[in-house]
């Protein structure tokens, strides 16, 4: 059998917890995955799904993930935590997730105290009490059916924390981060229970692995740990801390105990704590300089990529104001063409409008005004006369209407084209979004073809089940049930009985094997109290017991409600007595059954076209089809006798044939027109059997001509 990859999901762990819990899982071949919104530096070897929980993304998310455990850490914020957390369950509880973890701590019980699983929540900060009604709100859920646990975990401490991670990562990060260290009591009876991350991230996966479904759970530490051991532990590593002035910090906190962990998970916590709250300092110590270093270098390029944009179109104004002097200077003093008239300066400010809006433009505006008022004072003019003469005057104006006329269609494309990129950006997200989730679902339909076309694996066999009952013909589904059954489960001997009108009786309808030939061709329910059974509860017949003239396996079909046929299973090999057997023969047996159910649907609806009118008598292409139907199970059971018996109509109509003969034939026997007349197939009925049938039809004034065995 082909191993389906499990999947897990994260939504709001730290991120050193988010990457330590990752390795673990994917150790173990789980796919991984992540819900978080607005991060550039993504994770490696984690799929982020990179929207909030409130959104239509998450729903989709959710929608094509078929889920096996959802991680979640509850958050911190109290305006918005309740509301992400019943929307984030509303939406597991929708896509059927089969396990919720909810990440809470040691904050939910009062410092100094050693509680258990069982022990009621007293917080006693505004933390704790948030938590604990963030931890009712899982436990309604769970009240309702959901898988939801309650993981508490104690205070972790691991290489990539930051110093807005815990306890560890406030105090560590307080000197890295150049500010006053946090003081804390040193009494003895203060203490912190202290865990390593990479141990508890393996108490959750064992939890996931081995189905872990109570309530709640703690994953605590070893042991409570003061603050004068802390500061012991971390003297020749950390800057000295005062351990004496007076504390601003809270004074310790619950050190968990939990008996289920070590005796249900077979957990317990294996890193010592001095050698990784060290290695946890020097991680974040060279962290600390790796950002500095990166922020500095971020800073300078930013500098100077600031400093480039903002000199660029002043170098390039500047550059055109000296390509206007060098023309000016080349037609003896004058920015005009005298063979076109044309004013050069004009286009130097147009060029500048348009590349770079208003600003610009009114500089080359300025600049192109005073080497006009130059050239006309290097022509003799006069200064004061030229704002008199209307000429010049206008000459003056239209320099700033050409600035500001480029420079406003320059500004408005500029100002499009950021509110077009804004959409554009949008449009972008949601494209790739939906893209990712396309791209998934490809793999999952390539994924389950190749399960399917592998004719070993089990999917394979049950869509061959499947294929072979896309019919509507009763009597080829009867067959084919016996058949698949007996394929699937690799078995000889199968029957399917049919139950009668009220239940009181099953007729054999199909045999296959050997050893079937002896079974009994029907049952009286009360004569067998398992048939009873299974009439009402429906459930599959187990002989555990190995009652004689039982059989081995037995599985009802049902159709709307109520038992129409049962499928029984003779002589199992030692090996087969098995769960997985079971399974399969009740999957087979729900497979059957709608296909059974929608046959007789398809009966009922096509009654008056299949039977003559107001008989029972098959037209003649239904009745060649059944025929057809009764030559494959010979084909198939070569002891299974069925009978072709002509009648002599002997100008009776056919409504008086039918009343004639309804009572001398059995209701799993067939009457059907023929291009001869009328014939009867009587299934399982042979030699002795034969001449009854005969002499009842005599009885009742119907005679019979030479009969065909199939």
């Amino acid at each position: 059998m082909s191993t389906w990859t499990k999947k897990v999901m994260f939504v709001g762990l730290p991120r050193y917890f988010e990457q330590i819990l990752a390795a673990c899982f994917r150790k173990e071949a789980w796919e991984v995955s992540r819900i978080a919104a607005g991060e550039g530096n993504l994770p490696q070897g984690i799929r982020t799904y990179d929207c909030t929980i409130e959104s239509e993304e998450a729903k989709t998310v959710f929608a094509v993930q078929n889920l096996d455990l959802l991680i979640y850490r509850l958050e911190r914020d109290p305006a918005h935590a309740a509301a992400r957390l019943d929307a984030l369950l509303r939406l597991a509880v929708g896509a059927r997730v089969r396990r919720i973890f909810l990440l809470s701590n040691d904050e939910v019980f009062a410092p100094g105290t050693q509680p258990v699983e069982t022990d009621a929540p007293a917080p006693q900060t505004e933390t704790g009490r948030l938590l604990v009604r963030l931890e009712s709100i899982g436990l309604t859920y769970r009240a309702q059916g959901a898988p939801v646990t309650i993981l508490r975990l104690a205070e972790l401490y691991a290489p990539g924390q930051t110093s807005d991670d815990g306890f560890i990562g406030r105090l560590f990060g307080a000197p890295l981060m150049r500010r006053p260290i946090p003081r804390y009591s040193a009494t003895e009876e203060v203490s912190y229970g202290l865990l390593d991350a990479r141990d508890a991230v393996f108490a959750v996966y064992q939890a996931a692995d081995r189905g872990f479904d109570s309530s709640h759970l703690h994953i605590p530490a070893p042991q409570g740990t003061t603050i004068a051991e802390l500061y012991q532990i971390c003297s020749d590593f950390f800057p000295r801390m005062n351990a004496q002035e007076e504390p601003r910090e809270p004074n310790g906190r619950a050190v968990m105990k939990s008996s289920l962990i070590e005796e249900q998970l077979g957990w317990r916590s294996r890193r010592p704590l001095a050698p990784g709250l060290k290695e946890t300092w020097e991680a974040m110590e060279a962290a600390r300089d790796a950002y500095v270093e990166d922020i500095r270098e971020f800073s300078r390029l930013a500098s100077l990529g600031r400093i480039r944009l903002k000199m660029i179109p002043y170098a390039e104004n500047l550059v055109g104001a000296l390509a206007t002097f060098g023309v000016s200077y080349l037609q003896g003093g004058s920015s005009v063409n005298s063979m076109t008239a044309f004013d050069f300066a004009f286009l130097y400010i147009g060029c500048m409008g348009l590349l770079y809006g208003k600003r610009q433009a009114l500089i080359a505006a300025v600049l192109s005004l005073i080497l006009l008022i130059v050239n006309l004072l290097g022509q003799g003019g006069d200064l004061v006369a030229m704002l008199y003469n209307p000429g010049e005057f206008l000459h003056f104006v239209s320099y700033f209407f050409v600035a500001v006329l480029t420079g406003y269609f320059a500004d408005r494309a500029s100002y499009r084209q950021e509110s077009d990129g804004r959409v554009k950006r949008r449009l972008q997200y949601r494209c790739s979004f939906l893209e990712k989730i396309f791209k998934e679902n490809l793999a999952v339909k390539d994924r389950l073809y190749r399960q399917i076309v592998n004719s070993d694996d089990s999917i394979g066999r049950l869509y061959r089940i499947i294929s072979r009952l896309d019919s509507v013909e009763t009597e080829n589904l009867f067959t084919q049930t016996a058949s698949i059954t007996a394929d699937i489960l690799d078995v000889s001997d199968v029957v399917v009985y049919v139950v009668g009108e009220g239940g009181y009786y099953l007729r054999q309808k199909v045999r296959l094997g050997k050893g079937t030939a002896d079974m009994p061709r029907s049952l009286r329910v009360e004569d067998y109290p398992y048939l009873g059974e299974m009439l009402r509860e429906k459930k599959i017949l187990v002989n555990r017991d190995l009652v004689q003239g039982l059989p081995d396996l037995a599985a009802p079909i049902s159709y709307e409600g109520r038992v129409i046929a049962v499928l029984q299973i003779y002589h199992l090999d030692f090996e087969q007595w098995s769960l997985y057997q079971q399974n399969l023969l009740s999957i087979t047996a729900r497979l059957v059954s709608s296909s059974l159910g929608r046959a007789y649907e398809w009966e009922k609806e096509t009654a008056g076209r299949k039977y003559l009118d107001e008989t029972r008598i098959l037209r003649a292409e239904e009745f060649r089809k059944v025929v057809e139907e009764f030559r494959e199970r010979r084909r198939m059971q070569q002891d299974y006798p069925v009978t072709l018996l002509p009648i002599k109509v002997n100008g009776m109509t056919y409504s008086k044939l039918d009343h004639q003969i309804a009572n001398s034939i059995r209701a799993e026997d067939f009457i059907g027109a023929t291009p001869e007349g009328v014939s009867l197939l009587l299934p399982d009925v042979a030699g002795k059997t034969l001449d009854m049938v005969r002499e009842r039809l005599a009885k009742a004034g119907v005679e019979t001509e030479e009969c065909q065995a199939l």
